[in-house]
């Protein structure tokens, strides 16, 4: 089985619950979002030609990625990779994040498997765990 696993490190703040690396400062973002796309393509031939069983965009937070980002790094895992017609592509996103035209994106890169980061449907513990979102933006995200 073949995986790729791409972290997106930012993050609107720090959950206090959170041990990834994670940053909620957007500095040189542009720059390592490119060294993303570059190094895929540099990692070409690591998997040996064998077809991506399943990619994965953790983190941080994916879904605060711009469609233009995100785009950038699915044309690069594309024209590097072979990825199954059964790939299972995830992407860990945040309730306040997700809107249609965000869904509408992903879809159209491949994305078959959303994993939403409600931790909980309780405002005073999503306070307590310095969440974005409320209880209604979990809500609606779903």
């Amino acid at each position: 089985m073949s995986s790729l696993y791409i972290h997106i490190p930012f993050c609107k703040q720090k959950c206090h619950y959170c041990n990834f690396y994670s940053t909620a400062s957007f500095k040189n973002r542009d720059e390592l979002i490119r060294s993303i796309a570059i190094e895929i393509s540099i990692r070409a031939n690591y998997l040996d030609n064998r077809d991506l069983d399943t990619i994965y965009f953790g983190g941080g937070t994916p879904s605060i990625l711009t469609q233009k980002e995100i785009s950038l790094i699915f044309n690069s895992i594309q024209s590097s990779f072979i990825i199954k017609d059964d790939c299972e592509i995830t992407f860990e996103a945040n309730p306040d994040d997700i809107n249609s035209e965000k869904l509408d994106n992903i879809i159209d890169h491949g994305v078959n498997r959303l994993s939403i980061g409600i931790q909980s449907f309780d405002d005073d513990i999503l306070k307590r765990l310095n969440r974005v979102h409320n209880s209604k933006d979990a809500i609606k995200s779903i």
